[in-house]
């Protein structure tokens, strides 16, 4: 078992451990469930986490979710409500508008 991604936000983990089942590298979250609330101040030992089952994995799951792009598309501007959407979606998040066809970063 080793470490690859640790983090605050609990979607994000399991965002990449998502990643990581889609091909095919066992993996789980350690500290899933815990409430990093309990104090004022945030501790990282207690941030979710994301472990490879097998020590020879760990190089292959790095390069996975960190050196592959996540999105060929730019973000783009939703022509409704005028929200910044990441490229990866298809419809803006906040108003569900589909994305128009050709749409760069910037434009309305």
């Amino acid at each position: 078992m080793r470490e690859v991604f640790v983090h605050q936000d609990h979607t994000r983990v399991a965002l990449y451990k998502t990643l990581l089942d889609e091909v095919g590298i066992p993996s789980f979250m350690r500290n899933e469930y815990s409430n990093n609330g309990v104090t004022e101040m945030p501790s990282p030992i207690f941030f979710p986490a994301l472990c490879v089952v097998n020590d020879e994995d760990y190089e292959r799951a790095r390069r996975v979710l960190f050196e592959t792009p996540r999105s060929q598309s730019p973000d783009w501007r939703c022509p409704k409500c005028n929200e910044q959407v990441p490229g990866t979606f298809d419809s803006c998040w906040n108003c569900a508008v589909l994305r128009p066809d050709g749409s760069i970063e910037g434009s309305a």
